[in-house]
């Protein structure tokens, strides 16, 4: 009896005999539906941006994924994209897909969504910080919190314990301009006192 092994797409369910087959079917196939999904949601301005990529190590990697910065942004990129990506699965679930196949193509169609809000948050910080880098007030308040984190403080109490010695210095943000316009509503017109 001849057998062969059959070697299923994930994506699709076609199948290949030859493993290579499958590789080059989905890096062909596959990466141009991603890509086309991706450019539809992109904004006018990703598009007409140039973006540099690099050979990523291993070593790159792992200190990507072990900064608790990085990992914060990419949990709230996929929380803002649960709804998304469990619509997905539970049309795939629908179809027929078996659950783990179902998971797999619903975090394969949506990663490019995850990736978007993830590069948002970070270009977000990115431009703070440009804009912020040379100012007296950042650079005492950052080099303030440097201090108490090379002392040993844990990031999250030496934020708190920084910002609640600079906060002064942004009253000034914060004063009343008879420009600022406030709806009745939000200034409780219902509430009776």
């Amino acid at each position: 009896m001849n057998t062969f092994k059959s070697y299923p797409c994930s994506l699709c369910g076609r199948t290949f005999s030859r493993k290579y087959d499958l590789e080059r079917h989905e890096r062909h196939v596959h990466s141009k539906e991603r890509e086309e999904e991706e450019e539809e949601e992109m904004d006018s301005d990703d598009k007409d941006s140039e973006v540099e990529e690099r050979e990523v190590s291993d070593e790159d990697n792992d200190e990507l994924e072990d900064n608790e910065a990085y990992r914060e942004w990419y949990a709230g990129a996929k929380e803002a994209t649960e709804d998304m990506r469990r619509e997905k699965y539970e049309k795939y679930i629908k179809d027929g897909m078996n659950p783990e196949m179902a998971r797999e193509k619903a975090y394969l169609k949506t990663v490019w969504a995850v990736k978007r809000d993830f590069f948002d948050q970070y270009s977000t910080f990115l431009r703070s910080h440009a804009r912020l880098k040379n100012e007296d007030v950042y650079t005492e308040i950052t080099d303030d919190l440097e201090e108490k984190m090379e002392n040993g403080v844990e990031v999250d109490k030496a934020v708190k314990r920084t910002m609640a010695k600079h906060r002064s210095k942004f009253d000034g943000l914060f004063h009343y301009d008879e420009d600022d316009n406030v709806s009745e509503s939000a200034m409780g017109e219902d509430d009776e006192d």
